[in-house]
């Protein structure tokens, strides 16, 4: 029976959908913005929400208490797997001048990232397209608000 189960499916493997939700989260810390259909982009929002959460708890015990520090960076390191997504969330390495993610939003409580759902439908599955991004990073796709036609509200 599948009571009180309430996570989308996708069409997808378990596996397949840490996966998916993993690999997204990815490419929208490295790039800031991705395009996706409107299912995928609200499966993997409350995730990516969770780990900016974890990146600003680290940021702000950054000095004063190093092994909640550690904890904090290896618990997002075991949900990404990936060491230099990681390094962007806590302003390690080469982005320690202009600051982490986690420090940037130090003083927002929640809401990191927005989805803005596209006209039009994407070509072969008939399902609506959809941005998700984190609205104060810099995106690095040139031209990509000119390709853009956001559908206002209905």
């Amino acid at each position: 029976m599948r009571h009180r189960k309430n996570e989308k499916h996708l069409g997808r493997t378990s596996s397949h959908r840490k996966a998916l939700r993993r690999n997204l989260a990815i490419s929208l810390f490295t790039y800031g913005r991705i395009v996706t259909t409107v299912e995928k982009a609200k499966y993997v929002r409350p995730f990516v929400e969770r780990i900016i959460s974890l990146a600003k708890k680290g940021v702000a015990k950054k000095e004063a208490d190093r092994p909640a520090y550690v904890h904090y960076y290896r618990q997002v390191l075991s949900r990404l797997d990936n060491k230099e997504v990681v390094k962007k969330l806590f302003g390690e390495g080469k982005w320690r001048e202009s600051g982490g993610i986690g420090e940037r939003y130090i003083d927002r409580n929640g809401g990191y990232t927005r989805i803005l759902r596209l006209s039009g439908s994407r070509m072969g599955v008939l399902s609506g397209s959809s941005v998700g991004d984190i609205p104060e990073l810099e995106y690095k796709m040139e031209g990509f608000e000119r390709k853009l036609r956001l559908v206002g509200n209905r």
